[in-house]
């Protein structure tokens, strides 16, 4: 039996995610703190969009030179990329999570090779912004999509999360620090093709990369339409949105968008309409 060399305990996950229906879904992300959506889209979809991707310039991060970075938003370069923005297994869950007014805020393409260091655990909120990525992780209600094109095995840096993190209002959970472990975090491994949701509010991270095979990830970022981020950020460019899909158009709103002060004071009749949000899990 192989041992691998860890950051923190490894503690895999075992759950059948195939049983979960839509309802349990979203109560598993809204309590846990995330949610895997098995077989999220096909091998020949990956084999396109990977093909489509071979040749969008990538920066290298600066603690391993394994570790890949798309200096461009992936959904301008690659048509498949773009449609999955909408991908139709994907949306009733964000709606669920989140309401009808999503808005998709963030594309991006990562590649992580032998050697690449197990990130510490973090979380993706920043809501006083932050000097590396200014506004765009100010958001109060923001979830991530992780998507895998390769098999996310235990030596090719699985990812970690401490479950249930997001909820904590504690001064450990100040979303600034980092962890390099943490007795409770869990171990995930998936197939390719397979997707995390996750509440950028939970500290999450990787192992190291101990195999010697690559693995390619797909990135997606969606708010609600009330919860725009707390200073401005760069919007889309027209030329681009011009060229992207049918499928795609209801999620790319303004990403500066938001109707917060227009709600300002408002009570609503619970009675009159669906608020099984507040309450989430429920049909």
């Amino acid at each position: 039996m192989t041992t691998y060399t860890t950051r923190g305990p490894v503690r895999l996950v075992e759950t059948d995610w195939s049983a979960l229906d839509l309802a349990r879904q979203d109560d598993h992300l809204a309590v846990e703190g995330y949610v895997i959506v098995p077989g999220l889209i096909t091998q020949s979809q990956i084999d396109t969009v990977r093909a489509e991707l071979a040749d969008l310039p990538m920066n290298t991060a600066p603690y391993s030179e394994h570790q890949k970075f798309a200096k461009a938003p992936p959904q301008w370069h690659s048509p498949a990329f773009a449609e999955m923005i909408g991908n139709p297994r994907l949306v009733p869950l964000l709606e669920k999570a989140l309401g009808k007014d999503v808005v998709f805020m963030l594309g991006h393409y990562i590649t992580s090779g032998p050697g690449v260091p197990g990130l510490a655990l973090h979380s993706d909120y920043q809501p006083y912004g932050s000097p590396q990525k200014g506004w765009e992780e100010s958001s109060p209600a923001t979830l991530r999509v992780l998507l895998y094109l390769d098999d996310l095995t235990l030596d090719r840096a699985p990812f970690t999360i401490v479950p249930r993190s997001h909820l904590s209002v504690h001064e450990v959970a100040n979303p600034y620090v980092r962890y390099d472990h943490h007795e409770d975090m869990r171990t995930i491994t998936l197939k390719a093709g397979d997707a995390i949701v996750f509440n950028v509010k939970a500290f999450h991270g990787t192992h190291p990369h101990l195999g010697n095979e690559g693995r390619g990830m797909l990135e997606f970022a969606y708010r609600p339409l009330w919860a725009r981020c707390a200073g401005e950020v760069k919007e889309w460019d027209e030329a681009d949105l011009a060229k992207a899909p049918e499928s795609a158009l209801p999620f790319l709103r303004p990403r500066n968008a938001g109707k917060a002060e227009d709600m300002l004071g408002q009570t609503f009749d619970a009675r009159e309409g669906d608020y099984a949000g507040l309450m989430p899990g429920a049909d």
